[in-house]
């Protein structure tokens, strides 16, 4: 979400959850989702066998296809991620050999697609409190909820200074050896962090003036349903099962 809005898919803040509050994941606690999922990763990171891996991998897809998340919205944000998961890959590949490289690839595979999941299932700032209610230090999820608030603002400022350029005839450079061009970006992109920095002040001011003082106001959490065990239970299942049949593997 935070990417396609930075490259410039002009998004209300309203739409951003739009596949949280469409997903039957939306309707669950995001501790029960945070805990369940984090599992799963940390099993996941685990496995050795080529197997498990591939079969990690598979859970993963198959809990991605049951979520109600948009397929071309999960394969849009997991085509950010590729390049970096290649980049592992590959350079296991090299020192170790094409299976690997192929379990490096699935298994980071795995890890991101469940992750994904998980953000496109979970509306970001009930994501931010179930954070602080599982006890993350609340210095790190208000670092988070900001960083994100403000992301979305340089997104926006982004957004505009494009539209600005259109407006006045400027259609892109003609190569990397174009000065005009590379000077017309440079300045785009200096007034983008000034506009971005104002902005971002003034929202502070209005955070502080709705009673902001560093730190999140968290209403009394309401307790886990049994929908949210059972999908806890669920992956805690899976990932017992699939570390069991490792440590089987290796002894």
């Amino acid at each position: 979400m935070i990417v396609a809005h930075v490259r410039g898919h002009h998004t209300r803040p309203e739409e951003l959850d739009e596949h949280a509050r469409a997903s039957w994941l939306g309707a669950l606690d995001a501790r029960a989702k945070i805990v369940g999922v984090v599992v799963f990763v940390v099993a996941t990171a685990l496995l050795t066998s080529t197997g498990l891996v591939i079969a990690s991998l598979l859970i993963s897809v198959c809990f991605a296809a049951m979520s109600q998340v948009p397929y071309r919205h999960l394969a849009r944000m997991y085509l950010g991620a590729l390049p970096f998961i290649l980049i592992a890959s590959f350079s296991v590949f090299l020192f170790s050999g094409a299976e690997r490289g192929l379990d490096m690839w699935a298994r980071t595979s795995s890890c991101v697609v469940a992750l994904l999941v998980l953000a496109s299932g979970t509306e970001t700032f009930e994501l931010f409190h179930g954070l602080r209610r599982l006890r993350v230090p609340r210095l790190v999820s208000t670092l988070l909820m900001l960083t994100y608030r403000y992301i979305l603002l340089l997104g926006d400022e982004l957004e505009r200074m494009r539209t600005a350029r259109r407006a006045r005839g400027f259609r892109g450079g003609r190569g990397l050896l174009d000065s005009r061009g590379l000077r017309v970006i440079s300045y785009t992109a200096g007034m983008v962090f000034v506009r971005a920095v104002a902005r971002a002040e003034d929202g502070y001011e209005a955070l502080r003036a709705r009673g902001f003082r560093s730190d999140m106001r968290l209403m009394r959490a309401p307790p886990l349903r049994a929908a949210d065990l059972a999908f806890m239970a669920w992956f805690a299942c899976i990932s017992t099962v699939l570390v069991g049949l490792q440590l089987g593997a290796v002894v």
